[in-house]
């Protein structure tokens, strides 16, 4: 019933979520320059837009509403010299002070430009905020956006995961032009942002105001261009094709790399109406980028136990250098606002969409031989709409709607989604023209066995069909005021409402038309498909049809009607600025509802013995949770070179969706039939993740062109979700089970350093440097799964974190030379990216044998099987080494005719291919030995039984050079990225 109450409020309050602020302020004195006095009356306008305010009697103004960019301010006076004070930034949130001091005319018309400045010392911010401009980015090295966020400080870039100030990956906020752009299944980034789109980024990682939500660790919140008075255009295109595939040059190879940019802007059929538009193509042929060593082996006998041994397969391989197949991934985005002025009123869209396929095979050395490949394609579409309401020259009102979609299917390259056809020897074989020969009619080709490693043949179709939709709708309704010269309020309503599906089947269950002899999958019995195919559903019937309904088939097998998670929030914020003291106080109540189901008794639910499956009776709904949340932030500007911050706050988010949804067939397989450990456990019943976070600062001008930023901070975590064992009770017909619970929790700690220097002799740089100490109980929800697979009690200390890195730092360095410069260096730059970190913890193991394992996974296999593995330390007491990464771009630019301007460039990241280290085995702590062939007391029997020498360099090739088997069972990478060099063209009119 309480859900219903919160549906109706959100309906009748208009839906919102999330939909924050994406403007500034702009405020000022004006004086007479000959005696101080104030000027009341002096009209202030932006050039080239609407808005504009005049001075009070004492002199203030204020500009409200202002859109995030770059404007010229202007103000003119009867009887005194018009003044323009030139680029002045705007950003998101921000108040911007512009003072202005006007002299008595001496000649009529005439106007004085000053060029305006960003504050090296911002004395409004009351906590921590690392920002990156438009103008900033078009230089910088990466494009990546997760490593342009790394660039900034508290933030860990680790396995391409986004880590803020010990936070876990999924406790980082995403925001668009106020609007929430955080996928609700993974708590991760889930819209593609063209770098070239970007106005602004802002990583806010010691705290944020009330009028944001869903984050725990830190928010990121970018904001798009707008597009201006003149029109703009411009086309960038770079390319890494300047070698063959598997040809080396300069130390590096082709990893078959396009992106091309294009950009379009301006007024759009009337001087009020104005869009922005960017679309891009970025093609990687070898998104993986590995330090990958090709080999070639002839004359590999097959060995598998059902080939022919009177006619055994004999096979010649051959894997590139430098290059990794199959690992294509071809993306195709845009991103655009329109804005339209109708003062009072003032409207604004903004809309983001990408379309990417991606490869899926983290298996390339052992897939070799199949041609058949898999990729998934996923569409993503963000809109938000805001309307403005400006009531006067200090308020407003606005409205904000919004819509997210977004879509993933796993694909054949033979059937694209029709699973029902992946495993049909019939149809493959006349796709093929009968090239590929299956071995029965719904069974692929057995693998080739090469001295103990299984390689699939060609045709092979081991992967699981996949279909995923997630969508909501938002809007809200938000008020600000500006009362007197020393008041800012602001406060909101906001809501949001989503619906998810999801669909995965193991496609071989169609073997069971020829075990069960019927024709069709839909004349089978729903329960057999659901047990055999492993079908985790919700939204879609047992076959992958979308249903709205709950499906009861009896017996307790249902497919499940799709999810709708709610969330629900009001915030009231004041700041109060004055000269020497800035406030900024507020409060935010979250209602979070997950549409999550728990069991009434967990410790002895009722299962239907006939199929296993959880009787309907035995789930409840999950009550919603609330949450009010104070927020203080206080800045003492000590003087316009010196200020001091406090930040003070309390967060609350949800845990990923994933955690929490799953179709009944998983909860048989996890509780019904019970003993599967080696599973993802899953999850009901689930709380939000709590957060409370304190943070000190000092900015200090050091002279005109440099500044110190210095921050210590201090945060506390509880209810992170974790794996634990339910002891199920004397009298239940179930094993115990393993599920998640909210039950660890972590601490973090730390000082950020920031070194602003300002252009001064064509040179500007940028130093930051953080030290964290994250610890906690453990650093991901499966983290303590070995514990439990021994039977041994969940830690209840803290530890260090996996993800946490003591050190991180990054130095950027821009050295340019202006069109007044002279010779063949005119126009032409050096943007130089140092980026360093200390590494990450992890723990030295020892193993009293290989348990069971293959000769493919021999050497990694206790990572997993944690039963014959014995720690040699505390957990995580020893550290992976340093890495250290240049990055570099060049750039020369010239003039054509009229506007136009061409820039050529090189851009090269990892500049002197440092082989860093990402990840090590936890046997010997290196990334090149995994501790099996050098332990002969392991490796002997294996090295024996599979055909001696030739196993040797078999697994050497694979596993110790690239790291095929790391690689496949944990998903990540021991090295980085090696070097990669683009020339590009870029076109700017």
């Amino acid at each position: 019933m309480r859900r219903w109450l919160w549906l109706l409020w959100a309906v009748l309050a208009i839906p919102a979520l999330g939909l924050a602020q994406s403007s500034g302020k702009i405020v000022g004195f004006v004086h007479d320059a000959s005696n101080d006095e104030p000027l009341p009356g002096v009209n202030i306008s932006i050039d080239g837009t609407t808005m504009g305010s005049a001075s009070d009697v004492d002199g203030y103004f204020v500009i409200i509403n202002v859109p995030v960019g770059i404007y010229d301010l202007r103000a003119d006076f009867v009887g005194y010299t018009a003044q323009v004070l030139s680029g002045i930034r705007i950003t998101a949130d921000k108040t911007t002070e512009a003072n202005f001091g006007l002299k008595e005319t001496v000649i009529e018309g005439e106007t004085v430009v000053i060029t305006a400045e960003r504050p090296l010392v911002e004395k409004n911010i009351t906590q921590s905020v690392s920002l990156m401009t438009s103008e900033e980015l078009v230089n910088i090295p990466v494009r990546n956006f997760n490593e342009l966020l790394a660039t900034q400080n508290s933030v860990v870039f680790q396995d391409n995961n986004v880590y803020i100030r010990g936070g876990r990956t999924e406790e980082v906020g995403y925001f668009l032009d106020g609007a929430s752009a955080t996928d609700p299944l993974t708590n991760t980034q889930a819209v593609y942002i063209i770098r070239d789109a970007v106005e602004e980024i802002q990583v806010q990682a010691g705290g944020y105001t009330a009028e944001f939500g869903g984050a725990n660790s830190g928010i990121v919140r970018t904001e798009l261009k707008s597009g201006g008075p003149d029109y703009k255009a411009s086309f960038d295109f770079q390319t890494d094709k300047f070698a063959g595939e598997g040809d080396k040059f300069l130390g590096t190879y082709s990893y078959r790399n396009h992106l091309g940019v294009a950009s379009l802007s301006g007024p759009l059929f009337h001087k009020n109406l104005r869009f922005f538009l960017a679309g891009e193509n970025n093609y990687e042929g070898d998104f993986q980028r590995r330090f990958s060593k090709g080999f070639t082996f002839d004359q590999l006998i097959d060995t598998n136990p059902n080939a022919d041994p009177n006619n055994p397969d004999t096979v010649s391989l051959a894997y590139p250098d430098g290059f990794t197949p199959f690992n294509e991934q071809n993306r195709w985005a845009m991103n655009g606002t329109v804005s339209l002025d109708l003062s009072p009123l003032q409207f604004r869209v903004s809309g983001v969409w990408q379309s990417v396929t991606t490869d899926i095979n983290r298996q390339p050395m052992l897939r070799i031989l199949n041609n058949r490949n898999f990729a998934d394609e996923n569409s993503s579409l963000l809109l938000t709409g805001k309307i403005t309401h400006v009531i006067s020259p200090k308020s407003l009102y606005e409205v904000n709607l919004g819509y997210f979609n977004s879509s993933l299917e796993r694909v054949d390259d033979y059937f694209g989604g029709d699973w029902t056809q992946w495993w049909d020897s019939l149809a493959v074989s006349n796709h093929t023209g009968g090239r590929v020969e299956y071995a029965s009619r719904y069974s692929d080709p057995d693998d080739y066995s090469f001295n103990g490693f299984p390689f699939e043949r060609d045709g092979a179709a081991r992967r699981l069909y996949r279909v995923e939709k997630v969508n909501y709708w938002s809007g809200g309704l938000n008020y600000f005021g500006q009362i007197g010269h020393h008041h800012e309020l602001k406060i909101g309503g906001e809501a949001r409402l989503y619906q998810v599906r999801h669909f995965d089947i193991d496609p071989q269950v169609i073997s069971l038309l020829e075990t069960q002899n019927v024709a069709n999958l839909s004349d089978l019995d729903p329960a057999l498909v659901l047990s055999n195919g492993s079908v985790n559903a919700y939204g879609y019937d047992h076959l992958g049809n979308e249903s709205d309904e709950e499906i009861d088939y009896g017996n307790g097998v249902i497919s499940l009607a799709p999810k709708k998670p709610m969330d629900v929030s009001f915030y009231i914020q004041d700041k109060i600025e004055y000269r020497d003291l800035v406030i900024n106080a507020g409060l935010r109540y979250d209602y979070l509802y997950t549409d999550d189901r728990e069991l009434a008794n967990p410790t002895n639910p009722v299962v239907d013995r006939e199929t296993n499956y959880i009787l309907a009776s035995e789930w409840i709904e999950k009550d919603g949770f609330s949450q009010i949340s104070p927020r203080l932030g206080v800045s003492f500007p000590v003087s316009e070179a010196t200020v001091f911050y406090l930040q003070y706050g309390k967060f609350v988010q949800k845990p990923e969706l994933d955690d929490l949804f799953w179709g009944n067939s998983r909860y048989r397989e996890q509780i019904g039939v019970g003993g599967n450990f080696y599973t993802n456990p899953v999850g009901f019943g689930l709380d939000p993740v709590r957060t409370t976070s304190y943070e000190i600062g000092f900015r200090q001008q050091l002279s005109s062109v440099a500044a110190l930023d210095i921050a210590g901070f201090y945060k506390n975590v509880i209810g992170q979700v974790q794996a634990k064992t339910i002891t199920v009770a004397p009298d239940a017909t179930i094993s115990n089970y393993v599920t998640l619970d909210n039950g660890d929790f972590s601490t973090t700690q730390g000082l950020e350093f920031a070194l602003t220097l300002r252009r001064v002799n064509r040179v500007q740089a940028q130093l930051n440097y953080t030290f964290t100490n994250s610890e906690g109980t453990a650093s991901n929800e499966f983290a303590n799964l070995g514990a439990l697979n021994q039977n041994n009690p969940l830690p209840t200390t803290i530890q260090p974190l996996t993800f946490g890195q003591r050190h991180v730092g990054s130095v950027i360095l821009d050295v340019r030379n202006g069109p007044e410069n002279k010779g063949f260096f005119r126009k032409a730059g050096a943007n130089m990216l140092f980026r360093f970190n200390s590494g990450h913890p992890f723990t030295f193991v020892t193993t009293d044998g290989l348990g069971q394992v293959n000769a493919y996974d021999a050497g990694i296999d206790y990572m997993f099987d944690t039963r014959v593995r014995r720690v040699l330390e505390p957990i995580n007491n020893s550290t992976t080494p340093w890495n250290f990464t240049v990055d570099l771009n060049l750039d020369k630019s010239f003039a054509l005719a009229g506007k136009m301007e061409a820039t050529v460039y090189m851009r090269v990241t990892n500049l002197f291919n440092t082989r860093n280290v990402l990840n090590v085995y936890d046997r010997s702590g290196n990334a090149d030995d995994d501790g099996f062939l050098s332990n002969t007391t392991l490796s002997e029997d294996f090295i024996e039984a599979n055909g001696g020498q030739r196993y040797v360099d078999l697994y050497q090739a694979l596993n110790l050079n690239n790291g095929q088997s790391y690689w496949d069972r944990l998903n990540l990478q021991l090295w980085d990225h090696p070097r990669q060099i683009f020339l590009g063209f870029r076109l700017n009119y």
